[in-house]
């Protein structure tokens, strides 16, 4: 179902949530599918519920550039991409496979005995290609300290609800518009007639509206959350501290894969995590190794 809601989004190319066909939506919705189809690089989204796929790209995976002997597939994937790919891989002696994922498009990994074969690859395939995809992305992010965010007036007049995001428990909890007007610093969800607004304090007359994922980190800033074990290549984080969407793809980038939830612990786990991404995961989201 969803390999049809990716195809039928590649031919339409850009659209609104409620454009997309109920009958190839999975059972969580169009907000869930669209979130994790931009975790996997198939697609940017808005705030306002917009989307567009990207182009077709070849992202590799591995530690070392020159060394990568695999690639995924992400971006648009109409039968005309799929096509060219698969008979391209079988000029250049690679080898194309798909990774099911559950509820989601399969993973379309591409390997080859070398990173130029790959390069061949989607090179004869009309496609673009990216080195070292994960790192790359993640090396050219800013920190969660210097994520960007517009400073702004403090909220005033009648709000509908107030929360406020805890560090201590991970969780939002009910709150006052006073408590965030005097608030030095706190992360508020402020409810505003239709609307909400995310407010980073960081001085008493000082706020900022900022992404939601980015503010929970900026508020949980120094604190040991991060579990990284080199053993098995993974990296655990709170499903409260998930990253934002592009911190986020750089991680699954290096796997191909969207990260595992455990909904028990509340915990996400990133596959395939070097000892170089993990301490990169480690300076951008401002967190400790727990």
């Amino acid at each position: 179902m969803t390999e049809r809601l990716l195809e039928w989004m590649s031919y339409r190319e850009r659209g609104h949530a409620n454009d997309l066909p109920r009958d190839l939506l999975p059972p969580d919705g169009p907000r869930w599918i669209l979130s994790d189809l931009a975790i996997l690089a198939h697609a940017e989204t808005g705030p306002d519920g917009r989307w567009r796929v990207t182009p077709p790209v070849l992202a590799a995976i591995g530690d070392e550039s020159d060394g990568t002997k695999t690639a995924v597939l992400c971006g648009a994937r109409t039968r005309g991409v799929m096509d060219r790919l698969t008979q391209s891989c079988k000029l250049n002696g690679a080898e194309i496979r798909n990774i099911p994922q559950k509820g989601r498009p399969d993973c379309v990994l591409v390997t080859a005995s070398s990173a130029s074969d790959i390069c061949s690859v989607a090179t004869a395939s009309g496609l673009n290609w990216q080195r070292d995809a994960g790192f790359t992305l993640l090396a050219c992010l800013p920190t969660i300290r210097d994520w960007p965010r517009s400073p702004c007036p403090m909220v005033a007049g009648k709000i509908d609800e107030v929360r406020r995001f805890s560090k201590t428990d991970l969780r939002w909890i009910p709150s006052s518009l006073e408590e965030a007007q005097q608030a030095i610093r706190g992360l508020f969800h402020i409810k505003r007639d239709w609307s909400w607004i995310v407010l980073l304090k960081e001085g008493k007359d000082t706020q900022s509206e900022i992404d939601m994922a980015a503010g929970r980190l900026a508020i949980a800033s120094g604190s040991k959350k991060i579990h990284v074990d080199l053993k098995s290549r993974s990296l655990r984080i709170p499903l409260a501290l998930k990253p934002p969407t592009v911190v986020s793809r750089a991680l699954a980038l290096c796997s191909g894969m969207l990260p595992e939830i455990e909904t028990e612990k509340r915990e996400m786990t990133f596959r395939s995590i070097s000892n170089r991404i993990a301490r990169l995961a480690v300076s951008v989201t401002g967190l400790k190794l727990a």
